[in-house]
């Protein structure tokens, strides 16, 4: 199982399971990462393999009632490394993949909230109809590139990446909140 990703700027990579955190577990930051930045993302869950899909025919590999929103979450230690895999390196850290899977029927987009410690919070709309629109996309995007499988995420940016966490922090809650229902709730602990 892989998660295909589009990111904000449009390019397409892909994190290894490992990465996916779907009960919101703390996540106990490693000693070589100082700082965490976040994007939110829409994500469906893929239902048919395929390579090559057109926008056209993308409804047939995705479930359209298990649309759900999470985050990304991204060393940016890493990122600012300098080397040239950088960016890969930064996005195959365990557990930065923080999302929530929802019933079929259960989800409604709309508000997507994100909170720290209830001081900041940062929210993002999410129409149904044009999420639609941008999943079917992204799906014709990323089958250029890879073949899609039963059970793949895929997940869409919705915004460039933000700080979120940096080691002065010490623990710090995280809170997000699709049309006011709590679907991620964790603590950063470093």
């Amino acid at each position: 199982m892989n998660i295909l990703v589009r990111t904000y700027s449009g390019q397409t990579i892909v994190r290894p399971d490992t990465t996916w955190e779907r009960d919101s577990e703390d996540l106990y930051v490693p000693g070589f990462v100082d700082e965490l930045s976040f994007t939110p993302v829409l994500a469906a869950r893929i239902i048919k393999p395929g390579r090559s899909v057109s926008a056209r025919f993308a409804k047939r590999y995705y479930d359209p009632e298990g649309l759900g929103a999470g985050l990304l979450l991204y060393p940016e230690d890493l990122l600012r490394s300098g080397h040239e895999e950088a960016f890969a390196t930064a996005s195959c850290l365990d557990h930065t993949s923080f999302l929530p899977m929802p019933e079929r029927n259960a989800l409604r987009l709309g508000s997507f909230t994100v909170s720290r410690q209830t001081s900041v919070r940062d929210q993002f709309f999410l129409d149904p109809e044009m999420s639609v629109e941008m999943l079917e996309q992204a799906i014709e995007e990323v089958t250029k590139m890879c073949y899609i499988r039963t059970g793949d995420l895929i997940c869409i940016e919705l915004s460039p990446r933000k700080m979120l966490a940096e080691r002065g922090d010490g623990s710090l809650e995280v809170k997000a909140e699709l049309n006011g229902e709590t679907v991620l709730d964790f603590r950063i602990i470093f």
